[in-house]
């Protein structure tokens, strides 16, 4: 086992940037526009200072936001983190791509963004969290990196003693400190690399929190609802940032100054979110530190007017909000996700309301790099809107779940939802969250009713809503083949999926999914002042 202490990312900017000028200002011009894609887990649409909404400090995003598009209503398409994944990386459905539950891998024949960029002569990286290759997420065999030569990927969920695979090495390294910082710093030194070279990049920059985590320094946390066989909490995983950033929410009292106004018990418990919300905003400004080191490398070295940026996340998390906490279910805190799409001098700013799939995300960067966007995709090129041209959006969003990873084919909990700019309508089977609906059936007005608490069923004044809506998602399940109004909206005993486009056997998934299923073995100061 190799351990590296973690150097402060801002040391590296700081070399960087006192690199002669005419070093830097000798560099050609590419042609195609370099993409920086930063992908978070687990980080809901409400945590970001400038929307208002969470108490949440992200100054740099803010900043980031100010010269960017922010697509307000953009939704998860599959809102739990390898499904999730693998629509935005391949632009499809999860019915299309085949990743339908965590530990499914995605085919190696898929046409996704790392292998159309690379394809285009990009020079390509992929840093931190995967979660596309299977029961075994260490990923060996460089076909299955999907076209990202440079590869760094972090294994398990241990952000202060996190362990990576560095490209071909056999032996794991682990890093002592935050590790956002690291994978950020990694992330400099290939742009660095990449820097006088005519030749484009695309960096995936994917980093694991403010997901949920363990191992050292998550030893007093846990999840709300979660007990052990003894009744009692489990301890030890939970939410966690750096302490310093941790310390900007812990003057609040939560329980008498809710964060949201849908916050409830959790379900089955009566446990809060409260005293977890530190560490979740903890987390999240410390990542947006990291954001803020990585922007300022960018802006002292001329790289910003030719960078395309992307800010976004798998999924959201619930945080208590109707009784919930993480993720997989259709509500706003679980299903909307941030995502800002910048490119200096060419994008302008602008809070964009029409609806936006996480399957969007990659033919509308191809889009923008003016590169072809390969047969199949079902998501929707957005650049059009984007550079200010012609652009009718469209008008839904469709978005679907039916497990959170194989182990759990024998408790399936299927919805499938239509999401429009005012509304979502939910078609959900018979599961522990059919209790949210009415028959299987559910509508809300998010503009009178943003927090969802007042759930619309047939017979209260939006029956012809209800009608359209339901015709159209009946409409997208028929032309995807997906079986789930005839096999799982109302039938009691589904059993096993019946999907038809399928990278792995789920029968072969749930034997492997026992004790060999596990993968593996085994702060910068741009100093952006923060209020306390």
């Amino acid at each position: 086992m190799k351990q590296v202490n973690l150097i402060s990312s801002v040391i590296l900017a700081s070399v960087v940037s006192s690199m002669p000028g005419n070093v830097i200002a000798q560099q050609k011009k590419k042609e195609k526009p370099n993409v920086i894609f930063v992908l978070t887990d687990q980080w809901r649409k409400q945590a970001l200072g400038f929307k208002g909404e969470d108490p949440v400090q992200t100054p740099h995003l803010d900043e980031f936001a100010s010269w960017a598009v922010s697509f307000d209503n953009a939704t998860s398409c599959r809102p739990v983190s390898g499904p999730g994944r693998a629509c935005l990386f391949t632009g499809k459905y999860s019915i299309n791509n085949g990743v339908f539950a965590n530990k499914v891998p995605l085919a190696t024949d898929e046409e996704s963004m790392g292998r159309v960029f690379k394809a285009a002569g990009y020079a390509t990286a992929y840093i931190g969290k995967w979660h596309l290759n299977g029961m075994n997420d260490h990923v060996t065999d460089s076909v299955r990196r999907q076209g990202f030569d440079y590869f760094v990927q972090s294994m398990g969920h241990q952000p202060f003693f996190q362990g990576y695979y560095v490209q071909d090495d056999k032996e794991r390294t682990y890093i002592k400190g935050w590790a956002p910082t690291y994978e950020t710093q990694l992330g400099i030194e290939f742009i660095e690399k990449q820097k006088t070279s005519e030749q484009p990049f695309c960096l995936v920059l994917s980093y694991n929190p403010p997901h949920t985590g363990g191992g050292p320094g998550f030893e007093d946390r846990y999840q709300p609802g979660k007990y052990g066989p003894d009744k009692k909490l489990k301890m030890g995983y939970g939410y966690a940032g750096p302490a310093e950033y941790e310390a900007l929410y812990k003057d609040i009292d939560y329980e008498k100054n809710p964060i949201r106004g849908n916050l409830k018990p959790i379900r089955r418990s009566s446990d809060t979110s409260a005293r977890v919300i530190p560490g979740y905003f903890g987390a999240i400004t410390a990542i947006d530190n990291d954001f803020g080191n990585l922007m300022t490398y960018l802006e002292q070295n001329d790289l910003l007017e030719n960078t395309i940026i992307v800010f976004t996340s798998d999924h959201g998390e619930s945080m208590g909000s109707q009784g919930l906490m993480t993720k997989g279910t259709w509500f706003e805190e679980s299903m909307g996700v941030p995502c800002l799409v910048g490119w200096k001098g060419v994008i302008k700013p602008k809070r964009e309301i029409v609806v936006f799939n996480s399957i969007d995300l990659m033919p509308t960067l191809l889009g923008l790099s003016g590169l072809s966007i390969p047969q199949g995709v079902d998501g929707v090129d957005y650049s059009p809107l984007l550079l200010g041209k012609k652009f009718k959006a469209p008008e839904y969003a469709f978005t679907s779940f039916d497990f959170g990873g194989v182990e759990e084919l024998k408790a399936p909990r299927y919805w499938r939802a239509v999401y429009t700019s005012r509304y979502t309508y939910v078609l959900c089977g018979m599961n522990q969250n059919r209790a949210f609906t009415k028959d299987g059936l559910v509508l809300y007005d998010r503009e009178k009713d943003p927090l969802q608490l007042n759930p619309i069923y047939k017979g209260m004044g939006y029956d012809k809503t209800i009608d359209r809506l339901h015709a159209e998602l009946v409409k997208h399940l028929d032309e995807t083949g997906d079986p789930f109004i005839k096999e799982y909206w109302n039938n009691p005993d589904v059993g096993y999926p019946k999907l038809n486009k399928v990278t792995m056997d789920p029968y072969s998934a749930l034997r492997k999914s026992g004790a060999n299923a596990k993968g593996g073995k085994s702060k910068g100061n741009r100093n952006k002042q923060l209020k306390k």
